[in-house]
């Protein structure tokens, strides 16, 4: 019965106020916050200026487009989802100014992005968005009014920006900060397992992101004892950062985190149920 509730009814029903924070983390680890021009050109084919396109957008895998259902309902249905079976994709978009002020106004003006990278990309779409730039001369004049933007969050302590910037994951409540994790991990989150010294199978979850920080974070909220570890580079990749958690203590307090939430959702709560299940957890 949980399983089919976290597929396919609306967990933040009775609830909303859980709807806000989960749906940041999720953001956090799976949206895409997007600033893009499109050249405008002449007769001739010569570049005559650039539009600004905005969006924001969340791509899963097709078998996760029920979770795009659940946030576009929780979002009064101001996005659109297209559906792409030969890629085995399904991608909520908020395209139209419109949508885009809506969730500026009532979404992530009122609650911070908390990774320092999606604050960023953000900051740049709020500023577009709200200040009606919607075309540029040049690449030149798109990028000086990039820097701008991060120089004027950067100096003038903006939310979006600082909260991120500076790690202040502590100045939120334990309720916000429980759900915008849950949301997060939603994304990120892995069950798998490795060989103990006897070549028998032990649970382990992993978490693996660019930002350090949001691992930290995930390690104090949870009291968990690994070390947060930096992967080596790969070649035209980002720096990426890893924590794996082995103990039986640890496993505990994210069962214990996970299943008090209640917010799993779609193929990655099936993923943790079997795996909870192989394991007598």
């Amino acid at each position: 019965m949980k399983m089919k509730k976290n597929l396919t009814n609306n967990p933040f029903k009775t609830s909303k106020d859980k709807f806000i924070p989960w749906f940041l983390g999720f953001s956090e680890a799976e949206g895409s916050f997007i600033s893009n021009l499109v050249a405008r050109k002449n007769k001739q084919d010569i570049i005559t200026s650039y539009r600004i396109l905005y969006r924001i957008q969340i791509g899963l895998n097709i078998i996760d487009r029920p979770i795009l259902d659940l946030i576009n309902n929780n979002l009064n249905n101001i996005g659109k989802i297209y559906d792409y079976p030969t890629r085995q994709e399904s991608t909520m978009c908020f395209i139209s100014l419109e949508s885009l002020k809506n969730l500026i106004d009532t979404v992530f003006s009122k609650y911070p992005l908390l990774t320092e990278y999606q604050a960023n990309r953000y900051a740049i779409l709020k500023a577009g968005v709200l200040g009606k730039k919607t075309s540029v001369k040049t690449i030149e004049e798109f990028n000086s009014f990039v820097d701008t933007v991060k120089d004027s969050y950067l100096n003038k302590g903006n939310q979006e920006l600082s909260l991120a910037k500076v790690n202040k994951f502590e100045s939120l409540s334990k309720f916000y900060l429980d759900y915008w994790l849950v949301g997060f991990l939603n994304g990120e989150v892995s069950f798998t397992s490795f060989k103990g010294k006897n070549g028998n199978l032990k649970p382990k979850v992993s978490l693996e992101h660019t930002d350090e920080k949001a691992l930290i974070f995930f390690k104090s909220h949870l009291n968990l004892g690994p070390k947060v570890i930096q992967l080596k580079q790969r070649e035209e990749r980002k720096i990426t950062y890893r924590i794996d958690i082995t103990s039986v203590t640890d496993i505990n307090y994210i069962t214990q985190f996970l299943d008090q939430t209640d917010c799993l959702l779609g193929n990655k709560f099936i993923q943790y149920s079997t795996w909870k299940s192989k394991y007598n957890l």
